[in-house]
């Protein structure tokens, strides 16, 4: 059986933009990846709402994931592919970091995932996923974010693709796969939960068999 992590923020969680709370497990894009690969697949879901690649608000400290990786990868080990799926909240006014500062961030986390595989002697990938860009909904829907979020979530595959290509480690845009986005212009949509586990199905059997 192949041990599949995906650590990531509400869009791996299965955040509902419309009208909050959360879809259920059967049609978050976890979920149906699980079905869609079969039994010989074991999909694990550790998404957060809020998470960044490692910054932390006042008050939320645990939004940031450098503490609970360890713990989290380790538990679930052995593990055959961790995708991490990070950076949306990183563009947040309240950090006010640049996208070349938030992919330092990521280049730190992705170096200790690929780093606690290593010492436990696992051979398991690394899938980095860019996220799907924001659109400008996220500016009437109350969400803690502007246009120059918008901006530089736009400006973040360019930069995770040279990271991934630095760290040998495999990448994906999902920014380039027509993923639909809820009212809100962050969350998946029900619609964009299926299409982008389609998406993932691909890239997940692509990255097996090659091995």
């Amino acid at each position: 059986m192949y041990h599949i992590l995906c650590f990531g923020d509400s869009n791996t969680h299965g955040y509902n933009g419309e009208p909050g709370g959360r879809f259920p497990y059967e049609k978050r894009w976890t979920g149906i990846l699980a079905q869609r690969l079969g039994p010989e697949y074991r999909v694990i879901e550790e998404g957060l709402n809020g998470r960044t690649t490692g910054f932390a608000e006042r008050g939320k400290k645990y939004k940031d994931p450098v503490p609970y990786l360890a713990p989290c990868m380790l538990s679930h080990m052995p593990l055959d592919l961790v995708i991490v799926m990070l950076g949306t909240n990183d563009t947040k006014p309240v950090f006010n970091a640049s996208v070349e500062e938030i992919a330092r961030s990521m280049r730190k986390l992705m170096l200790r995932v690929r780093n606690y595989l290593r010492v436990r002697e696992q051979r398991g990938r690394v899938l980095l996923t860019a996220p799907v860009p924001m659109t400008d909904g996220v500016l009437s829907s109350g969400i803690e974010f502007d246009l120059t979020s918008v901006e530089k979530s736009r400006q973040l595959a360019p930069l995770y693709r040279s990271l991934a290509k630095e760290l040998e480690v495999d990448f994906w845009d999902a920014g380039t796969a027509g993923i639909e986005l809820c009212g809100d212009g962050c969350h998946f949509s029900e619609r964009g939960h299926r299409k982008f586990a389609q998406e993932m199905e691909r890239r997940v059997r692509v990255i097996f068999d090659a091995d």
